[in-house]
């Protein structure tokens, strides 16, 4: 069950939106791109996959042995910087998955966790790991025991909710194989109040509970702990790959009271390579730059990480950050900043900013950066392998909120000025800056698409809810209908939805 109030739609998303800058220069995990699902070769259940990789020894309790993060060697060439798959010229880095909440895909179907937990059987409480079948056009429970109820610890598709946490664990497909990452969710940058550190009140540790890597068959059998982090390692909400193995990034956490406010912050970041077939984890380079920027990972390409930040000139306190006004005018006078982090040289240069005083949004695709900039009327493409820009779109008195990047299109909002933006989308041409207008909404309340997976040739998209209102302008959703729809049909608007037929929540 999920209550939205009757403007969400886009309005809900822009309020989200302007959240995520406030959270990203609050040093917040940010999520900036949907789980990059897995390459067009990965099977879909049934499969089994053929990786071979050989995990953390385990002791008889299940916790690893000698998982404490990274190795502080310094990496391969001893300068804190790793050239490892440098020369492969096939290890291009992927975004596996962010900490964003969804799900994540193949070519062949859709993984999410439910995020309503449920009593089971022996009286714990678990939650559902899911499976939509495109070519079925089916949603099971991702457990191939006939005579299954769904209700037990032992079901390949129960969580239970002291291993996972439906709305921190992550999902992604990887080298035939699928993995759940079983984690805390990230205070680093984040304010509590009536919090006890101690009786002085100084600044402290702050630890949870190891973060944990399991792994799957595609179909949800044999799963398995194949690496854990030490307790005091906190895991950022990001997984990166290549062919040789997974790169994270690892940090500790402290706390600091003021007055009834706690304020928890990070040091000690780096980026961490996690050679599964070995069990080790080593590091690549050191993820703390100093200066008035906090860094976070927005994409990848080839042996480089895409980061962003906000830049308000100089060094900005706590209370400044949380205060409840004066925020506003600090961020018109801040500056986005894209940088490219080359893991090999362990090096970052800056490749371009956009002042945020005037209203932009932006997207990253591979190599390129699409910003709009509201009060130019422009779309603009910067090559972050060079610095270059073009222009993608002008128009004076235009502004098109880019929401995503399908295939060749940027999918955006139209809030040019009076042009009185409803929960439509419009898709421009990335080559040719040509526009369309799509006309679909969702079908029960007329809000905006929400797109789950961008596939060849179909888009996965919320097109429908079973929602029951419940006073005050609220709605009580009780069912989101996924549906898949071709890329072509989307873009000209075509209602040509094929219905997925849902058993669970669909959230």
């Amino acid at each position: 069950m999920k209550i939205f109030e009757k403007d969400s739609g886009k309005t809900m998303i822009r309020a989200v939106r302007g959240i995520e800058a406030l959270a990203l220069a609050a040093g917040l995990a940010v999520s900036l791109g949907a789980c990059g699902g897995g390459a067009s070769g990965d099977a879909g259940p049934g499969s089994q996959g053929a990786v071979a990789v050989g995990g953390v020894p385990l002791e008889g309790d299940g916790t690893a042995v000698g998982t404490d993060g990274a190795s502080g060697s310094g990496g391969e060439d001893g300068n804190g910087a790793s050239a490892r798959g440098s020369a492969s010229g096939t290890g291009g880095l992927r975004l596996l998955c962010t900490g964003d909440g969804d799900g994540c895909h193949t070519q062949e179907g859709y993984y999410y966790i439910e995020k309503e937990t449920k009593v089971l059987s022996d009286g714990s409480y678990g939650s559902h790991l899911m499976y939509m079948d495109f070519a079925a056009l089916q949603e099971v429970y991702l457990c191939s025991d006939a005579g299954c109820g769904h209700d037990s610890p032992d079901c390949a598709a129960v969580l239970p909710y002291e291993e996972f946490e439906p709305y921190s664990t992550m999902l992604f497909p990887y080298q035939g194989k699928l993995y759940l990452f079983s984690k805390e969710q990230d205070q680093d940058g984040s304010m509590q109040s009536d919090f006890t550190l101690g009786e002085d009140g100084s600044q402290g540790s702050a630890e949870g509970t190891p973060s944990v890597l399991y792994r799957a068959n595609l179909d949800g059998t044999d799963r398995e702990k194949v690496y854990a982090f030490d307790a005091s390692v906190t895991v950022e909400d990001y997984v990166l790959g290549d062919e040789d193995g997974l790169y994270l990034v690892t940090k500790r956490l402290t706390s600091e009271k003021d007055g009834t406010a706690v304020y928890t912050h990070s040091q000690e970041r780096k980026m961490v390579f996690l050679d599964l077939a070995k069990g080790e984890a080593s590091e690549v380079c050191a993820m703390d730059f100093g200066g008035n920027i906090s860094w976070k990972i927005a994409d990848c390409y080839d042996r480089n990480v895409v980061m962003q930040g906000i830049d308000y000139g100089r060094q900005i306190s706590d209370q400044e950050m949380f205060a409840e006004d004066g925020y506003a005018e600090l961020h018109k006078n801040s500056s986005q900043a894209f940088a490219v982090l080359n893991l090999d040289s362990g090096q970052m240069t800056e490749r371009y900013r956009i002042s945020n005083s005037q209203e932009n949004s932006f997207q990253l695709a591979g190599k390129s950066l699409y910003c709009s900039l509201a009060d130019e009327g422009l779309i603009k493409e910067i090559d972050l392998e060079t610095g270059t820009e073009r222009s993608v779109y002008s128009q004076p008195g235009a502004y098109y909120y880019l929401d995503a990047v399908m295939g060749e299109k940027l999918c955006c909002s139209d809030l040019s000025a009076g042009g009185g933006w409803d929960n439509t989308y419009c898709f421009i041409d990335r080559n040719t800056g040509e526009i369309s207008h799509s006309g679909l909404v969702n079908k029960a309340l007329g809000w905006c698409l929400e797109f789950k997976a961008v596939l060849d040739r179909d888009v996965l998209v919320v097109y429908d809810y079973e929602a029951t209102p419940s006073g005050g302008g609220s709605y009580e959703i009780t069912l989101y209908q996924h549906g898949l729809i071709s890329q072509e049909d989307l873009f000209a608007g075509n209602d040509n939805f094929r219905k997925i037929n849902m058993v669970g929540t669909g959230w």
